[in-house]
């Protein structure tokens, strides 16, 4: 079907480009398709967020990578419309299922490794096998492989291109194109020391977690390749955050609120690690967890959760056709009595974000974590209309929207 579809939906876009991990593919993908809109390159993007062309938003998709038949009629779309590059997300899932097939790409992407999609794959070392199916199946020989070096897995992909001999630009702290020296926060930025090309300058990213540094220093390679440049990085001056990627949507009264997308353990973990070195008062977090999903990640997620917040709200994210108190109940599954007094239960997600506006205090920050973007809550087999965003700004008692 795959290749039939590419027959019948033909495109010959100059560069293709795909990016995996666990975590940061929607947020490298945007940061790409902006600094491509920056130098007025006809582009095309594809993901979580859907599809995009000239700066807008075109098609929303039900999944992260789409079936093979929407895929290629999309990409015939694209380049009907003059698009000369395009990035896109390819999920674990995706990837296995042959979405992608026969597509080969310029240049990929590898973000980091860690649990999820594990109801789906069964094992870690399946899911981590799916991943690599983008190294080992859709690369050719010009590829060039874009691998963080800074994340637990980061050597077997290395390995990977290693066998098939496609060129790296490597970046972090041990990487060889791109190295990362030092990082160091100050007020609200990071000052970022970086060798490149045997020459070193210091960056100011503009940003509030380490994270997003290394996803913005990740979509500058995808877009330059091996002629990226210092003055190159000017450019991420220009851009933001995708929505509901530690968005902050509210910043009055010494207040912070912001709704993020992480529904991973290692997500929650480096958003609200990020947020507490900054919060002068109290963390407090609302979230929960998907149901018909990944049932071990539950009670990492709320270790998480504990390790770094002072208050937890526990609520419902997309129970699906799972029942909500199983759910709740997994996520405290064997937790000390001492851990259970940080936490309250409100099933209604609405209820439980208006309760968490009620507790702010000054010099607090609120954290609404696990749907991000999303404007939608699936109970059984009902999509019901929900935003984070727009239900706390109404809570709030403010239309105004922060940028992030």
């Amino acid at each position: 079907v795959s290749e039939i579809s590419s027959i019948f939906y033909p495109n010959k876009i100059k560069e293709k480009i795909a990016v995996t991990g666990t975590n940061g593919k929607t947020s490298i993908v945007d940061y790409t398709r902006q600094i491509w809109d920056l130098k007025e390159i006809n582009n095309g993007c594809l993901g979580t967020l859907g599809v995009f062309n000239k700066k807008k938003k075109i098609l929303n998709l039900q999944l992260t990578t789409p079936d093979p038949v929407t895929l290629n009629r999309i990409l015939n779309k694209l380049y009907s419309s003059g698009c000369r590059k395009m990035i896109l997300e390819a999920s674990s899932i995706g990837l296995e299922q042959n979405r992608l097939f026969p597509l080969k790409f310029e240049k990929i992407a590898f973000t980091n490794l860690t649990n999820d999609h594990l109801d789906y794959h069964k094992s870690f070392k399946k899911y981590k096998l799916a991943k690599s199916l983008l190294f080992t199946k859709y690369s050719k020989k010009s590829t060039i492989a874009v691998v963080n070096t800074d994340t637990k897995y980061s050597s077997f992909f290395q390995t990977l291109c290693k066998k098939k001999k496609l060129k790296v630009l490597d970046f972090g702290k041990k990487a060889i194109f791109l190295k990362i020296d030092s990082i160091k926060k100050v007020k609200d930025s990071f000052y970022v020391n970086i060798s490149l090309k045997n020459q070193k300058s210091k960056i100011i990213f503009h940003c509030v977690s380490i994270y997003e540094i290394y996803n913005r220093i990740c979509s500058l390679i995808l877009v330059f390749g091996e002629k990226l440049s210092f003055r190159d990085f000017d450019l991420l001056k220009s851009i933001t955050n995708p929505p509901g990627r530690l968005e902050n949507i509210y910043k009055k009264k010494d207040i912070k609120v912001f709704v993020d997308y992480a529904h991973t353990p290692d997500a929650l973990k480096n958003v609200l690690s990020s947020l507490r070195k900054t919060c002068k008062g109290n963390l407090i977090l609302v979230f929960g967890c998907g149901g018909e999903r990944d049932k071990e990640k539950r009670i990492m997620m709320t270790r998480e959760a504990l390790a770094f917040s002072d208050n937890i709200i526990i609520t419902d994210d997309n129970p699906r056709n799972e029942d909500p108190n199983k759910i709740i109940d997994d996520m405290m599954k064997g937790l000390k009595r001492s851990f259970l007094q940080k936490i309250k239960k409100i099933r209604n997600r609405e209820n439980a974000i208006k309760y968490s506006i009620k507790i702010l205090k000054k010099y607090d920050v609120l954290l609404i974590a696990g749907k991000g973007h999303e404007n939608y809550q699936i109970i059984r087999n009902k999509k019901n209309f929900f935003s984070d965003k727009l239900t706390a700004l109404k809570f709030l008692g403010t239309k105004d929207v922060m940028e992030s």
